[in-house]
């Protein structure tokens, strides 16, 4: 199996997420995954499973420097004075003095904290030595170019989005292109959908099989191979010790530009998270 590529600014390309796993599921999730070679992990103060990802990753007897740790602080730390103390018990459950990527996790609801207050608060854990890099998550153009101006030119490391086959989100992503700053996709599997897409249609689905036959390739690593081919971070979560090593080979699938043009195709702008007090994206 091919290296980690990594972006310029040092993330994996590929990582395993932790959204929605229990502690438990956590620990034995990123256990097979370590095993399996994934080296880049994604988990958030909001998870409940920090503790469970730095656990594992501190059984596994690697070295913390081989480990790419993301996380992502939470709305109720934007406030000023709070999110220096909730970072640092954050390393704390992930057995870690520093992590490789501290995001914001969505801006904040309503705006009800400024986003100087808290943009200027990640900016200071950085300095303080608890964040190698920092980034943004579900920000907007707008919230995007403000961040900018707030963190400096070059220092969002990141914008983690949703993106997948079924959405794939231009707007945003073309913006952060132009402006040098990477995406990292969320749901790059799009909750399972890629697997059956029942209600996008036979279509989508069939054009990802008959390109998943052509290459001895899973629908499921298709579907992650395009948005690596497109400059994307991806993120995908699984349990099953087969699917974790598929993903994982995701990375050493060369898709063809007549692929990469039918899958582009394949956007049906389907956004899966939707929260009430989350942006709407950009159109």
């Amino acid at each position: 199996m091919s290296e980690d590529v990594k972006t310029p600014n040092g993330i994996p390309v590929i990582g395993f997420g932790l959204y929605a796993l229990s502690p438990e599921a956590a620990l034995s999730a990123v256990t097979t995954a370590l095993e399996c070679g994934y080296r880049h992990f994604d988990t958030a103060q909001s998870y409940g499973n920090e503790e469970a990802c730095g656990i594992a990753i501190e059984r596994s007897g690697l070295s913390r420097s081989e480990i790419f740790v993301t996380t992502k602080v939470t709305p109720r730390n934007y406030e000023s004075g709070r999110m220096l103390g909730s970072v640092r018990a954050s390393l704390d459950r992930l057995r870690s003095s520093c992590a490789d990527l501290l995001l914001i996790h969505y801006p904040s609801p309503w705006n009800e904290v400024p986003i100087e207050v808290y943009l200027e608060q990640l900016l200071q854990v950085q300095q303080a030595g608890l964040a190698r890099l920092i980034g943004i998550s579900n920000f907007t153009i707008a919230q995007t170019d403000r961040a900018v101006e707030l963190l400096g030119k070059g220092n969002v490391a990141t914008n983690q989005v949703e993106v997948h086959v079924f959405m794939q989100n231009r707007p945003i992503v073309d913006h952060c292109r132009r402006i040098g700053i990477p995406t990292t996709a969320y749901c790059a599997l799009a909750r399972g959908t890629v697997f059956g897409a029942p209600e996008a249609g036979l279509g989508p689905h069939a054009t990802l099989l008959d390109i998943a036959h052509a290459h001895g390739a899973t629908v499921g690593q298709i579907a992650l191979a395009f948005l690596i081919h497109e400059g994307h971070v991806v993120l995908s979560t699984t349990t099953a010790r087969d699917q974790i090593s598929e993903n994982l080979k995701a990375r050493d699938i060369s898709l063809t530009p007549a692929d990469m043009e039918r899958l582009r195709h394949l956007d049906l702008k389907k956004r899966i998270v939707e929260w009430p007090y989350f942006p709407v994206f950009d159109v």
